[in-house]
């Protein structure tokens, strides 16, 4: 098989490599994890190691072929080591709950359901979600106290920038209260921001660490 349906929906979304090259940048994050990717590939552009998950079988077809995944990082790649590449087939909601706990540097949810939810176990603590609010997942990370928001990112002119000023700015609905978990859960659908953003990222801290933890958000990632 043929690396094509990766390069045809890249170019069908829009190329998302300088995101991800911005978010590694910021995060030192080196080993990634996509639950919902379909068939965004552009993460293995940016993160040496990513792991996939989705239930589609278009996207089960196209990660089949290792070599084919493997060729197609080695070509865009932005780092020196050989690619390391996972697909889980299948609802990221039951799939995750089988992967080991704690891994992962970097979890992205982009389009994809209430990921933040799910993903919080694979996460190291300290360990970053990128997330945008279209299925309302920034919102629910911004409620849920495992996360803080730690930049806002704009996308303009073909460019990725991270902001960390002013976050208090972000995040505010038009019209309060925010919803609640549940509400969101409801509609799975993201509200209306005074000052949006193109994406959010978030440090993952368990509630119950943060008191001696304040020291992680320092835009690298944490220890293996």
């Amino acid at each position: 098989m043929t690396s094509r349906a990766f390069t045809d929906y890249i170019r069908h979304i829009g190329d998302r490599t300088g995101l991800f090259l911005a978010v590694a940048a910021h995060t030192g994050a080196r080993r990634g994890i996509y639950p919902g990717s379909y068939l965004d590939f552009t993460p293995s552009y940016a993160l040496p190691d990513v792991t996939y998950l989705d239930s589609d079988p278009r996207a089960r077809k196209a990660f089949a072929d290792p070599a084919t995944t493997l060729e197609l990082a080695g070509l865009h790649r932005h780092y020196h080591q050989i690619p390391e590449i996972t697909f889980v087939p299948g609802d990221y909601t039951h799939t995750l709950r089988e992967l080991p706990a704690a891994e992962w540097d970097l979890a992205i949810s982009l389009y994809a359901g209430p990921v933040s939810e799910h993903v919080a176990r694979c996460l190291k603590s300290g360990g970053w979600l990128l997330a945008n609010n279209s299925h309302a997942d920034a919102g629910l990370a911004h409620i849920n106290p495992d996360y803080r928001l730690a930049a806002a990112i704009h996308h303009r002119a073909g460019r990725y920038r991270l902001t960390t000023d002013g976050l208090e700015r972000y995040l505010l609905p038009k019209t309060p209260p925010h919803p609640t978990r549940k509400q969101l859960q409801a509609t799975g659908r993201g509200i209306a921001y005074t000052r949006p953003a193109t994406a959010y990222l978030f440090q993952h801290v368990p509630h119950g660490q943060q008191r001696g933890d304040r020291g992680l958000d320092k835009g690298r990632s944490p220890g293996p």
